[in-house]
């Protein structure tokens, strides 16, 4: 008898040491609380603390709660188990509490919990009652943390598209991309887009704990690559958006908007790769040039992020050269200011002979293009290389005015009475008409047969058809030139100026025209909202230049060494033609005061 009650006293000070151990900064059993201070040695100084119910000379049970988590999502089950023992060797009935949730099963030591689906902190607590009343009790804290909804969508630009397999509304430029395999790769979560081309993750806080991952698409020959912002929140949703443009044989390309690119807005992203043994692997040390920007890919991604020049919305060329590999030159991709330029560039080992067909990667005027000048060019951008002396042997070329419903078939040398060419590059054929397109006007045009071959003497491949519609205009849309502060800035000036330069005249009374500002203080979370009224009462507004410089002093001063960001929801500000500025709603930036 005494040796089960030596036994017994043992387990007991074990279970004691571990509850001090746990308070200690275990993660796995949580803090212990009885609600009787009793202790089995009166000559030991652990205190576990509580109240008593009772007066006995008899010492209290002494109960520990383990359990694989303390963070879960929403809605959430949690595992827990419970260890009870009464040092005086009686039995020990365990029950179960919580605070917030339910507790959905028990089984004996063991019970499930499940989360509320509200963010929160919850208390579980296991209650350990002898045989003689006395009473004990452990507490577990659990943190309830808001799933994150990842939703993205795929779009690609319509002449990317040679096929003739998409239904999508033909007066759209871009289609859904259905179909598409999406990675989170840090996340471990894959997903296919639906026919509106949307996949949603919902990410588990709790088991991804991610802040952020590597997003990688696939879709046909386009690949692409980039790190999402997965930022921890309450019901947080992140929004992104992917359209593909034209896709070349060693080159994809897509242009990213969306929550999660934050502070890349207008830049570009390049990715170096190489295809070694069946594996993608990304290759360190890559120059690249990007318009007038260069940097050097990095070891262990193969990236490198490359700012812009371009004016507004346009494009720029691509160069990759690294020692060993084969040059990737003369392409041109798009450049977007409220967007982030994503390039994924295969590079083949030098003196590598390419096994893929000769394709057509896009055409210009692109599908439902508005704008497009009088006096061109039409565009045609080839994935490799062209053969440029024959070029023309054996084309079969139709341009329509729909507007008008007359109609030119060219074929041959003819094309080259209608159209004056030039090689923009060895893979950009431009196509200048000798007589000026009707403005204001509805054109077609198809590519029905074209028989030409790569410098490497591959057979361009045959198309069903390349086929598009524009409108001309000889006064296209005005354009944003630049923005200060620019996007990520900082020790930027109090007092501003902040302005935004157009390429051409405005309209200076059109900016108040349903106009919505929303300027938010990133320290303190404060929100202002400003429509065309509040604008003139919060800022001197004042145009230079011949009107093509709009600047916006604040009348009070912004808080030094303060974050800002700034959205135009709205606006309907117009050319002195009448023309609306393009892509100029939803234009946003984030920003740093200088100090005092």
């Amino acid at each position: 008898m005494k040796t089960q009650y030596l036994a017994k006293q043992l387990l007991y000070a074990a279970l004691c040491l571990l509850a001090a151990i746990t308070i200690a900064g275990c993660t796995s059993v949580n803090s212990i609380n009885s609600l009787n201070p009793a202790a089995a040695d009166p000559e030991s100084e652990l205190n576990i603390g509580g109240t008593e119910t009772r007066s006995s000379n008899q010492p209290l049970p002494v109960v520990v709660i383990y359990a694989t988590r303390n963070v879960v999502g929403p809605e959430a089950e949690l595992n827990l188990r419970a260890e009870a023992v009464d040092p005086a060797g009686g039995q020990v009935t365990i029950a179960w509490e919580a605070s917030d949730g339910n507790i959905i099963s028990t089984d004996g030591s063991n019970a499930v919990w499940k989360a509320p689906a509200q963010t929160s902190t919850n208390i579980i607590t296991c209650i350990a009652t002898d045989v003689r009343g006395g009473q004990a009790k452990a507490d577990y804290s659990v943190d309830v943390v808001g799933n994150s909804t990842y939703r993205l969508t795929i779009y690609a630009d319509r002449t990317s598209i040679l096929t003739g397999r998409i239904s999508a509304d033909p007066a759209s430029p871009v289609v859904p991309v259905s179909g598409a395999r999406i990675e989170l790769a840090d996340v471990g979560e894959i997903g296919v887009s639906n026919g509106n081309g949307m996949v949603e993750f919902n990410i588990d806080q709790a088991q991804a704990l991610a802040t952020s991952t590597l997003v990688i698409v696939k879709y046909l020959n386009w690949e692409v690559s980039y790190n999402a912002s997965l930022l921890v929140g309450d019901g947080l949703r992140i929004i992104d958006e992917l359209t593909f443009y034209p896709g070349y044989n060693e080159v994809s390309v897509a242009v990213a908007r969306g929550d999660s690119f934050l502070l890349r807005r207008g830049m570009i992203e390049v990715t170096a790769v190489e295809n070694s043994a069946g594996t993608i692997k990304p290759i360190a040390e890559v120059t690249i040039d990007a318009g007038a920007s260069q940097a050097v890919s990095g070891g262990s991604d193969g990236r490198a992020i490359l700012g812009s020049t371009i004016a507004g919305n346009g494009e720029t060329t691509i160069r990759l050269a690294r020692n060993g590999y084969q040059t990737i030159e003369g392409y041109y991709v798009p450049v977007s200011i409220d967007g982030l330029t994503l390039v994924n560039a295969r590079l083949s080992k030098a003196g590598t002979i390419p096994e893929l067909d000769a394709v057509i990667s896009w055409t210009r005027p692109y599908m439902n293009q508005t704008a497009f000048p009088v006096s061109g060019p039409f565009e045609i951008g080839f994935g490799q290389a062209m053969e440029k002396s024959g070029i023309f042997n054996d084309i079969s070329l139709m341009i329509q005015n729909k507007t008008r419903g007359n109609m030119i078939a060219l074929s041959g040398n003819l094309i080259e009475q209608h159209f004056r060419s030039v090689w923009k590059s060895d893979t950009v054929l431009q196509l200048y008409p000798r007589q000026p397109l009707n403005p204001s006007t509805r054109y077609s045009m198809v590519i029905s047969r074209w028989n030409a071959r790569a410098a490497d003497g591959r057979m361009l491949k045959t198309y069903d058809g390349l086929y598009g519609e524009f409108t001309t205009d000889a006064d296209p849309s005005p354009s944003i030139i630049s923005t200060s502060p620019k996007n990520g800035d900082t020790g930027v000036n109090r007092s501003g100026p902040f302005s935004i330069r157009f390429d051409r005249s405005m309209q200076p009374d059109s900016l108040y025209d349903d106009l919505e500002i929303e300027i938010t203080s990133l320290d303190s979370g404060a929100r202002m909202v400003l429509d065309g009224t509040s604008l003139r009462s919060n800022f001197s507004v004042s145009w230079r230049e011949s009107n093509t410089l709009l600047e916006l002093v604040p009348y009070r001063m912004l808080k030094a060494g303060g974050s800002y960001l700034i959205r135009l929801n709205k606006c309907n500000l117009v050319s002195e033609s009448g023309k609306k500025v393009k892509d100029f709603a939803n234009l946003w930036g984030q920003f740093r005061t200088g100090s005092l």
